[in-house]
């Protein structure tokens, strides 16, 4: 068993990140047995380990959710607060702050992507026990001085986010919680989601290793939610 550095749990030696916080583990000492080597009777046992940007204004999947979230929620928004006060108007004011909402978050998206040179570092992990990313300190430092910035300006909603995008920083997700794989192969990407459809864990790949992570994910995925990794 390994000891994990960032919570202390205890995991598996063949394990390439922590089950429990997502945190990626140190790489075994030469001799020892490693994440990826095969185990009597037990066939390949593949891990990978791979760094990447994430894309930000380039991604048209992260590119709808700035559009498609605050647009849904004003509508929502707006048709409840009609029915309450009755007022025709409120649909449409809460439709305006939604588009308004998603135009701020592109035009923070696009600032990110110029600042970050194209995208924020990444650590992605595939392997027998699941999948998990972990964000790269550019993201930690943004997600933390968002926070701080919306509490001190008394933003429940904006530290509310925040404190959300910091919970994400690392996220995993066991094979037996899979449900549902997306493949996109333009983006070199593919989502996992849980049978609850919150907290997916979405894996870039690079273009090198893209055919590999979907051989590793139809080895270990559920054959119910691996039905489109024929692409």
């Amino acid at each position: 068993m390994t000891i994990c550095e960032a919570c202390g749990k205890a995991v598996p030696d063949s394990n390439a990140f922590c089950t429990s916080c997502g945190a990626v583990l140190p790489a075994p000492a030469p001799g020892s047995r490693h994440a990826g080597a095969a185990e009597p009777g037990s066939g390949d046992r593949e891990s990978l380990t791979w760094e990447r940007k994430i894309p930000l204004i380039t991604n048209p999947y992260l590119v709808a959710q700035c559009i498609g979230i605050p647009l849904l929620l004003g509508i929502l928004l707006g048709s409840v607060f009609r029915l309450i006060t009755g007022a025709d108007d409120m649909l449409l004011l809460f439709f305006v702050l939604g588009a308004f909402m998603a135009l701020v978050f592109l035009s923070v998206t696009a600032v990110l992507h110029v600042v970050t040179g194209g995208g924020l570092l990444t650590t992605f992990c595939i392997g027998p026990e699941g999948i998990a990313h972990k964000a790269g300190s550019t993201t930690r430092n943004l997600d933390r001085a968002s926070t701080a910035g919306a509490a001190l300006l008394g933003s429940m909603g904006g530290t509310g986010a925040g404190l959300i995008a910091m919970s994400q920083e690392y996220n995993t997700l066991e094979w037996n919680d899979v449900r549902y794989i997306s493949v996109y192969p333009s983006l070199r990407s593919i989502v996992f989601r849980s049978p609850w459809l919150i907290s997916p864990v979405v894996l870039y790949c690079t273009e090198g290793n893209f055919a590999r992570v979907l051989a590793i994910t139809r080895q270990y995925a559920p054959a119910a939610a691996a039905r489109n990794l024929g692409i």
